[in-house]
């Protein structure tokens, strides 16, 4: 009986019912992905919360139960390889 509860517990919890976040650009090139949504997804507006980060980029929701996201964030400013060698060479 505990092992039902058990299991009825894990397969209720919501780390089971995971869910991954992708952003698609226009040319179908991965650029976001993530286990938490990139905006809130509360409000009627999603997709044209999706258009300011990425104009014409479309959101992808996988809802799996053993899905693994790991995240990947092509948006976001990156520093150069100048820039990390500058902040090792002054920190």
């Amino acid at each position: 009986m505990k092992t039902i509860f058990a299991l009825l517990a894990l397969l209720l919890s919501p780390a089971a019912f995971s869910a991954c976040y992708m952003i698609y650009a226009p040319s179908n090139e991965l650029v976001w992905r993530g286990p938490a949504a990139p905006v809130p997804m509360d409000t009627l507006l999603i997709h044209d919360e999706i258009q300011k980060i990425v104009p014409n980029g479309q959101l992808v929701i996988l809802l799996n139960y053993a899905a693994r996201c790991s995240p990947l964030d092509l948006i976001a400013p990156r520093k150069t390889m100048r820039d990390k060698a500058r902040e090792l060479n002054n920190g």
